[in-house]
């Protein structure tokens, strides 16, 4: 099995990109690649399931790989904390176990983590030939000792070809400084690991490319795989989500506010990154527990245990705070199972329960199903704008049986998978990935704009998923211009 790991001394050299664009380029090239980053240190998590985080750039390069995002590919995760001295709210395989300082992490629980990794790693083995390792930039985290790269070891311990390469940063200057720092305190042996080297961020002339090859070989003996000029695009950033609009400003009194209903059973996290995508909005949960405040929209979202759910909500009276806000004119949109939250009653599968009450919010019932049926599906969109085309993934885990149709317009072509109420406030979508659909999602927002009274976004925009794959493709372009990542893939020995 290979093993490509990517080291770098500083940070912010651009390591988390090359290592997104590599798993794209390797799995265009058909091998069954995968990212790992055994640690990692993020202001900001990607959520995957309930209570399960993981880094953005890991996400990013597992979309990239085209394989699921799983809390195996990156076991340790590190998310600063807002303190008078710095601690970290520390999580093993996604879930927050407490916080702790960088050293009274390598001191009291890296002992506990580092069986954790290997198990970890094990596992993303079984499945794939060639894993891209993003390493952790504090790998060298102690200054006392030569070389203490944690990274390497795990390199080394495995059955894995191992190929590293070392990313340099241009733009603050230094470039051969912090390489040869860098190589230094490494070992004999870890030096046998490094391949090439690859220079990022790189604006200099032809001229100074030659000089700093022969440096590089001379000094080093091995060859530089490339010169990288930034980005173009600025619109990539692997600690953050997809974004559609970097040029725009929104100030925050231009910002919709959309709460998501924290749900104990809440499924499909993923259905909401097309809405974080979107720079107009702020984006954020909201506990039942908590009070709700002046959102412009909440939305419930798919839950795989509908009345489990429905009395937590009645536990923090929430049910009745969702009732006041919908009373007061607010909208609210369910998605999936979310949605029978919405229903007068929920008839569960078992006939010895009793129907229970809902939060009453449409006239239907909802009889829950045994199963669940999904699907794919293309249709066209009857609100908010006629003619849309709209595609994702039917879901039916209930079927409603209506009180009164006449108060009730029908989302879609398709009157089995949405309605909204006679006010146009109350939304009920049996969709997966509605979202992603960019047009619909545009006029959707647009029509809570226009409640406000803000300017209506642009509609012509791509969807989710295609915007997405269009600019993994792009980083992937890049590096294949500027790097020759064949010499990482075949055998050589120094």
């Amino acid at each position: 099995m290979r093993a490509i790991a990517v080291f770098s001394p500083t940070h912010g050299s651009g390591k988390s990109w090359f290592a997104t664009a590599l798993c794209r380029r390797l799995a265009q090239e058909g091998w069954k690649v995968a990212p790992f980053q055994s640690q990692s240190e993020v202001s900001a998590c990607y959520r995957i399931d309930q209570n399960v985080d993981v880094s953005y750039s890991i996400a990013w390069q597992a979309w990239a790989a085209g394989i699921p995002v799983t809390s195996n590919l990156n076991p340790v995760l590190l998310k600063p904390q807002i303190t008078p001295s710095l601690q970290y709210q520390l999580y093993i395989q996604g879930r927050g176990i407490g916080t702790v300082s960088r050293s009274d992490y390598y001191q009291n629980y890296y002992g506990i983590a580092k069986p954790l990794i290997e198990e970890c790693l094990e596992k993303v083995q079984e499945k794939y030939n060639l894993l891209v390792f993003d390493t952790y930039r504090y790998g060298l985290y102690d200054p006392s000792q030569q070389d203490t790269d944690e990274n390497f070891e795990l390199l080394k311990h495995s059955s894995f070809h191992p190929a590293s390469v070392v990313l340099i940063d241009c733009k603050h200057g230094g470039a051969l400084n912090q390489l040869w720092g860098f190589w230094q305190r490494l070992s004999e042996e870890n030096r046998k690991m490094i391949r090439g080297v690859v220079f990022n961020q790189w604006e200099g002339d032809r001229r100074l490319c030659d000089t700093e090859t022969r440096w590089v070989k001379e000094h080093l003996n091995r060859p530089v795989l490339g010169y990288i000029p930034p980005l173009s695009n600025n619109f990539f950033d692997p600690e953050s989500p997809l974004t559609f609009d970097t040029n725009t400003n929104n100030p925050a009194q231009n910002q919709l506010k959309i709460q998501v209903l924290r749900l104990p059973n809440q499924n499909n996290f993923d259905d909401l990154d097309a809405l974080k995508s979107e720079p107009s909005i702020q984006l954020s949960y909201f506990d039942p527990a908590e009070q709700l405040g002046y959102p412009d929209a909440i939305i419930i979202p798919h839950t795989s245990d509908a009345i489990a759910d429905l009395e937590y909500l009645r536990k923090y009276n929430c049910h009745q705070q969702l009732q006041n806000y919908a009373a007061a004119g607010g909208t609210i949109l369910g998605l999936c199972d979310g949605a029978n939250l919405l229903a007068k009653q929920i008839i569960p599968t078992n006939p010895n329960i009793e129907p229970q009450t809902a939060l009453g919010l449409f006239p239907f019932n909802c009889e829950l199903q045994s199963t669940y049926t999904s699907e794919p599906c293309q249709i066209l969109s009857d609100l908010p704008f006629p003619g849309l085309p709209v595609q994702g993934e039917t879901f039916y885990q209930g079927k409603m049986s209506f009180l009164q149709k006449k108060n009730c317009s029908f989302l879609f072509s398709d009157k089995e998978l949405g309605v909204i109420n006679q006010g146009k406030n109350i939304w009920a979508a049996y969709i997966r990935g509605l979202f992603n659909n960019g047009p619909w999602r545009r006029f959707w927002l647009n029509d809570l704009r226009q409640k406000r009274g803000l300017s209506s976004l642009p509609t012509g925009i791509s969807d989710f998923t295609e915007r997405q794959e269009s600019i993994l493709d792009s980083l992937a372009d890049h590096l294949d211009q500027y790097v020759d990542i064949s010499f990482l893939l075949t055998d050589y020995d120094y």
